[in-house]
């Protein structure tokens, strides 16, 4: 194997996809869940709800980067190949979009749940 150690050539686009809503997603889901989190509740409740965040917050990247899709623009390689180069800011933005707006619906809900059912806060 020559190159780099993780080569995105040697993945299939929905494995790219997927990786990199797991990165964004994981990296949203952190902070959004230290932000609702509920300190009076269960240490084994809290862990549930961060793994339950953190599913939403990487579905969420990937589901709203499914639905706007990718800009995508060709480009010529050697001068006579066009190859299909992704924008990853477009990609980003829209990944960075559905984790926050899917992570804080979910942790909101599971906050104000906690809070109204049982009076915690």
């Amino acid at each position: 194997m020559t190159g780099p150690l993780f080569s995105t050539s040697d993945l299939n686009l929905s494995w790219l996809f997927l990786v990199r809503a797991s990165i964004v997603g994981g990296a949203a889901a952190v902070p959004t869940a230290f932000a609702w989190w509920n300190t009076q509740t269960s240490r084994r409740l809290q862990l549930m709800f961060f793994a339950l965040i953190l599913g939403t917050a990487v579905a969420g990247a990937w589901l709203v980067n499914e639905i706007r899709g990718v800009e995508t623009h060709y480009a010529l390689f050697g001068g006579v190949r066009r190859v299909p180069v992704f924008s990853g800011s477009h990609m980003f933005v829209s990944m960075m979009l559905g984790s926050v707006l899917g992570g804080n619906a979910v942790a909101a809900a599971l906050y104000l749940y906690r809070a109204l059912r049982y009076r915690e806060t």
